[in-house]
Order: structure tokens, then sequence, then C-alpha cells
């Protein structure tokens, strides 16, 4: 029987993020606490009506919301203008709010 070696793929190592969809993990910096901003109208719903998520989850009253994003379609760049184009939304002022793309495990709710 004859030997295949295999000579490309990706390979996998040990406490590496991998996306296999072109998902991107990106963390949204508020500046401020937005814990009580969650509301109809409200300034977390403002922010993932803009940046449209596949997935996301605002932790607590830090100022942050985690999101997974189509990485095909999205950038920290590109969302991050989004998000300062919003201005003040429910006296929340997002003009100077930070986008970054981040590892899931290097994603602080601090």
């Amino acid at each position: 029987m004859a030997g295949v070696t295999k000579v490309n793929g990706i390979g996998h190592t040990a406490d590496t993020q991998y996306s296999i969809a072109q998902l991107k993990s990106m963390e949204v910096d508020c500046l401020v606490d937005i814990s009580g901003k969650g509301g109809l109208g409200s300034t977390i719903e403002a922010v993932v009506q803009a940046l449209q998520p596949l997935m996301y989850k605002a932790p607590g009253s830090a100022g942050k919301i985690m999101m997974i994003v189509d990485g095909h379609a999205s950038d920290a760049a590109s969302l991050q203008a989004k998000l300062r184009a919003l201005g003040t939304v429910d006296s929340i002022v997002l003009t100077s709010a930070t986008v970054t793309e981040t590892d899931l495990d290097d994603f602080s709710a601090a």
C-alpha cells in the first residue's frame, strides 16, 4: 500500500483562535457605562443595528460589547467609522468610541 503525505492545510496549534467561516471577533468600546442603555431605541440597540453582528454580548458597565461579525464583509476600521457616525445616542456620545479586532481569549469586560 502506498503512503500519502499531507503537504498543505492550515494545521492546528494549541491556544490559537481559528475561523473556518471567515468570522472575526470584535470589541466595541463605547468608553462609558452603557449597562442601562439596552432598551428599545437606546445605545446598545443602535450600535447593534449599525454594526450588524452575527452574535453579540454587552456584559456589564464597562461600556464594551463583544461581537462576532462576518469577517469577509467587515473589518475594525469600517465598523469603527459606522459606530462613530452614530454621534450621540440616548445621551451616549459615540464619536470617540473604538472597535478592535480581538482574540476571544483577550476580550475583557472590565
